[in-house]
């Protein structure tokens, strides 16, 4: 029976548009295709991981191609420290609750225990990483301080502490603290000296008629986070529609200015909600009017969550070796095709089937992901996931020339008949993939990525008889 292709269902509501099906650009120079100077993006294998830490690598294999996970993030690399960021002085910090700051002492603790060191070494290092913070910062708008600088030399102590007991779980996230601590003086003294030479746009009566009603300089806003925020009163974006901003939509497109502008590059600091002593505190009253009688506390963040990306065997092997955007490094040393292909085979059984499988739909214009989640191999989005909801669930089989061989996945009628059930309870529809492998070839062919010239795929699309429906289109006939 002919198979019947459905359309794929487009998800109701898009916020981003497409930029790229590839992380490989293309120009047209006089009418010839040649390739541009291409981001050759970087990846780690970490415990049987590929990792990817670059943030602006990162942007590029997900933001063209989809690519990959956040090791924190549901799917998209978008992990943050907080929702919410607040001004001291200049520096803009993250706000945590207590119960979030608690969890992060928890963790380092259980780090510092992981390493054995002593419970006298583990109890000082946390007692100097608890501390308040007294940032003293010049204020905002020129605003003069009577108060002496902040001493950032016992802030350096700490953060050094704090680097030297975790370098061993996470050296760079260490380095961080350290860069942020040591910058806060030499950023505050830049603003400063460039402060008085800038020319003021606004307050000046000779170039502002409007100088009398809004003597401050207006506040700077990131356009790239404007564009990312949604109007709370229409079902669209607030730069379509036009609408003000209330004070929480202000300070989120502010923060990222702030951190875009490399004030507060890192999260070396955090402020802490803290209920005040001084307030006895209502039973009476509810949980809004107790977040805002908290009272904000900057504190050392002892544990630095850093977002990566985490690509698949069959992504990551697809990147290095179809595309050339990709090199994979495994104890500082750059690792070849051939390594990784036999890197990969060794580590996770079925590997070459696997991956003549997702070459094979990422060549048709495809994206796919794993599977796992409705008990396949792959499930093919076409543009990516945030624009259409998966089309196939993918299962992959190997099989020779006459279709017969060992089944990597052994299906009883009953083991098949639920997978199908799932799938189309999902809106999908279930896909076997065979990739034939000609008779001849052994295992030494197998280690080798060549011996994807000789594999051929072949789809088969299941559907689900219903007796009902069966019988409707007989009485028609």
């Amino acid at each position: 029976m002919e198979a019947v292709f459905q359309a794929p269902k487009r998800r109701p509501k898009v916020y981003e548009s497409f930029e790229s099906p590839l992380p490989v650009p293309f120009t047209s120079v006089q009418g010839t295709s040649s390739l541009q100077e291409a981001l050759i993006c970087k990846a780690e294998i970490i415990n049987q991981h590929v990792i990817v830490r670059e943030a602006d690598h990162i942007q590029a294999l997900y933001g063209k191609g989809y690519f990959g996970k956040g090791v924190l993030s549901k799917s998209r690399p978008e992990h943050s420290i907080s929702e919410r960021w607040e001004y001291i002085g200049n520096e803009c910090l993250p706000v945590i609750p207590l119960s979030r700051y608690q969890k992060l002492v928890s963790w380092a603790h259980s780090a510092l225990l992981a390493q054995g060191l002593d419970e006298e070494v583990i109890s000082e290092t946390m007692q100097k990483l608890t501390q308040p913070i007294e940032l003293n910062l010049r204020e905002e708008h020129g605003a003069e301080h009577d108060n002496e600088p902040i001493n950032n030399k016992k802030h350096q102590e700490m953060a050094a502490s704090q680097t030297q007991s975790c370098d061993n779980f996470s050296q760079d996230q260490s380095m961080e603290n350290e860069i942020a601590a040591e910058g806060l003086n030499d950023d505050r003294m830049d603003s400063e000296s460039s402060e008085a030479e800038k020319p003021r746009r606004q307050g000046d009566p000779m170039y502002d008629p409007l100088a009398e009603l809004y003597p401050q300089e207006p506040e700077q806003v990131d356009p790239n986070a404007l564009a990312k925020v949604k109007c709370k009163r229409h079902d669209d974006w607030i730069i379509h529609c036009g609408c003000r901003l209330d004070e929480s939509q202000m300070t989120s497109v502010l923060v990222q200015s702030g951190k875009e502008s490399g004030s507060c590059l890192v999260h070396g600091y955090v402020l802490v909600e803290e209920p005040d002593e001084e307030d006895n505190g209502d039973p009476n009253e509810d949980d809004i009017s107790c977040v805002r009688m908290a009272k904000l506390v900057c504190r050392i963040n002892p544990f630095n969550m850093v977002e990566h990306l985490q690509l698949s065997y069959e992504e990551a092997f697809f990147l290095v070796y179809a595309l050339g955007c990709l090199s994979i490094y495994y104890d500082g040393e750059a690792l070849s095709v051939l390594q990784l292909w036999r890197m990969f085979c060794s580590v996770q059984p079925n590997f070459e089937t696997n991956y003549a499988a997702y070459h094979y739909f990422r060549s048709k214009g495809w994206v796919p992901k794993p599977g796992i989640k409705y008990g396949t191999d792959l499930m093919l989005y076409r543009k990516g996931p945030p624009f259409y909801h998966a089309s196939y669930s993918v299962v992959v089989e190997k099989v020779d020339d006459s279709f017969q061989g060992a089944t990597l996945r052994p299906f009883s009628w009953r083991s098949f008949a639920a997978i199908s059930r799932i799938t189309g309870n999902v809106s999908k529809e279930l896909m076997l993939c065979y990739v034939i492998v000609p008779s001849d070839m052994n295992k030494e062919d197998l280690s080798s990525p060549e011996f994807l010239k000789r594999v051929k795929v072949q789809e088969v699309i299941v559907s689900r008889w219903i007796s009902s429906r069966e019988r409707m289109e007989q009485d028609e006939i």
